[in-house]
């Protein structure tokens, strides 16, 4: 049996489910990134676009995966704005992502546990 209890019993099966629960509430507590930092700021466009130093961010580098992705557009004068537009795209990607990633995890739970209950019988 590959994939034995290993003594754990209903705890291991409690950790297993609390585990993703407590990623995803550490994910959420995190505090906001550079790109929500300049959309609460309200750098929309081009016209309202803000300098970093001024919206607290201390370092250019932190936006430049971002601008990259062409999700933060720089201006000539060195200050930035979102690309709402694309930074939609950009999360419906991450999501639609994260979703089959989630489905193909769950379907190998399943199969092995599968296995492990049919080889049980």
């Amino acid at each position: 049996m590959p994939f034995g209890s290993g003594g754990a019993g209903t705890l291991g099966s409690l950790g297993m489910i609390m585990m993703p629960l407590a990623i995803v509430v550490m994910m959420l507590k995190q505090p906001p990134g550079p790109v929500a930092k300049l959309i609460r700021s309200g750098a929309t466009s081009p016209e309202t676009a803000r300098r970093l130093n001024r919206i607290g961010i201390p370092r250019s580098y932190v936006v430049e995966p971002a601008v990259r992705q062409g999700r933060v557009v720089r201006t000539e004068d060195g200050r930035y704005w979102v690309d709402l537009r694309m930074n939609r795209r950009f999360r419906l990607k991450v999501a639609v992502l994260a979703g089959v990633l989630g489905l193909v995890a769950t379907g190998g739970l399943v199969w092995a546990v599968g296995e492990v209950i049919g080889d049980a019988g």
